[in-house]
């Protein structure tokens, strides 16, 4: 059975966020319907929600790295080898996430757990938006230590940090769904250096 084609069925006037959406059409399905639906949303979701146009900035990775530590000064293990980073307006990033769907995994203890929502996340905006300034990080959280995203955006002319739970796609300056958060080190090296 294809599930898109039941999200297509949905009205066209009524307007659902991607969470209900998948809550709506997912609720009695197996585990092996919801893998099937997962990929089949996850091939398919430009084409039935449309993709938010963004005009993505060049970031020096020093601009990067001075605006996310004087946000979160705690955040000392950075380690970037791109030469560059692209971001966007706060704005648009609020509106991609909007239609995101890489939150709506299923969470499964380390397979599909913390850290892998952020990656997700950063291979997402990278792959689909050119956007490489939403990087994943560990830090702790009022629960524990955990994975998330930290984001350098631009906020009409003013360059900002900003942290993102990738489980909820909420965007916050240090309190989230799991209380305080506060990053510790860059999750992954970002990108790779050219040899000479």
């Amino acid at each position: 059975m294809c599930w898109i084609s039941n999200l297509l069925k949905k009205e066209k006037d009524e307007t659902k966020t991607i969470e209900e959406i998948v809550a709506s059409n997912s609720q009695d399905m197996t585990d092996v319907q919801k893998a099937q639906y997962w990929y089949e949303l996850s091939q398919n979701i430009f084409a039935l929600l449309g993709k938010v146009d963004v005009e993505v900035i060049t970031m020096a990775v020093t601009q990067w790295i001075r605006v996310a530590q004087t946000q979160y000064p705690t955040l000392t293990g950075i380690k970037i080898a791109d030469s560059l980073f692209y971001t966007v307006q706060l704005s648009d990033l609020q509106g991609i996430l909007t239609l995101d769907w890489s939150n709506l995994v299923p969470y499964e203890a380390e397979v599909g757990d913390c850290d892998k929502f952020a990656t997700r996340l950063y291979s997402h905006l990278c792959d689909y938006y050119g956007i490489t300034a939403v990087v994943p990080v560990w830090g702790d959280t009022d629960l524990g230590y955990h994975g998330f995203n930290l984001a350098v955006l631009m906020d009409g002319g003013n360059v900002i940090a900003r942290l993102i739970e990738p489980q909820a796609d909420e965007i916050f300056i240090e309190d989230g769904p799991l209380g305080k958060y506060i990053p510790r080190i860059t999750a992954i090296e970002l990108g790779v250096r050219k040899l000479k």
